[in-house]
């Protein structure tokens, strides 16, 4: 019974043990930028985001594993000082085509306002065993306004793998806004990292890419001075 009970045992935590590498070397493989910053989307107020970024593993002899990730993002202003998104993120391994899908909701709440709020994104990734995942991953989100029409972001935010409790990340994300005139469209280019804790602390991920936001809203209040001015005209 002892010897069975071992071997019970040994079983059990080889496949633990795999299942932790492959989580490790596939799980990161997801987006974790952010694109954002502490400013809360009014109520009623719409905003769109689409980005595409580029991930690479921190390690010299897994320099394959690297992919492309193309995120589209809906924002909307729910009650003050509170907004929440959808996004729909697909991922992309160039050299070996492996990849899948992620959907994300996300609820944002302002704190110090347009300086730091806090956010709750919840993520399912959608594709094979090892790429298939639930994560919660709170955080915060800080803005140092440079003017009207610019900022830094700073973001900070853990990773939390529903399915296997061992494995906690954290990812840091830094970028800039830049804010056309009319307040209608907002470049966010960004960088990031994804640093496994614990016992996985030699796991790391880097992030660059860019992003572009349109605010409705400021769009529609754009045309509505054009035409006020062209009556005035005529």
């Amino acid at each position: 019974m002892q010897d069975r009970s071992g071997g019970s045992t040994a079983v059990r935590t080889g496949i633990i043990g795999a299942a932790l590498f492959a989580l490790l070397t596939l799980q990161g493989c997801l987006t974790y930028s952010s694109y954002q910053s502490a400013r809360i989307v009014e109520r009623g107020h719409p905003h769109a985001t689409l980005g595409i970024s580029r991930s690479v593993i921190l390690e010299e002899d897994a320099s394959d594993v690297n992919w492309w990730t193309f995120d589209g993002d809906m924002r909307f202003g729910i009650v003050k000082r509170v907004d929440g998104s959808v996004r729909i993120s697909v991922f992309h391994n160039v050299p070996e085509g492996w990849g899948g899908g992620q959907v994300s909701v996300d609820i944002r709440g302002g704190i110090v306002e347009d300086h730091l709020a806090v956010a709750l994104p919840v993520s399912i990734t959608i594709g094979d065993f090892h790429f298939a995942s639930l994560r919660i991953q709170p955080g915060f989100i800080g803005t140092i306004p440079l003017g009207e029409r610019f900022e830094i972001n700073g973001a900070i935010r853990a990773h939390v793998y529903v399915r296997v409790p061992e494995l906690l990340a954290i990812g840091y994300n830094l970028g800039l806004g830049m804010t056309t005139p009319s307040g209608a469209w907002t470049i966010r280019p960004e960088v990031g990292r994804l640093q496994f804790v614990g016992t996985s602390s030699d796991v790391a991920y880097f992030q660059y890419g860019v992003a572009i936001e349109h605010n409705f809203v400021a769009e529609e209040d754009e045309n509505d001075s054009l035409t006020g001015c062209q009556l005035f005209l005529y």
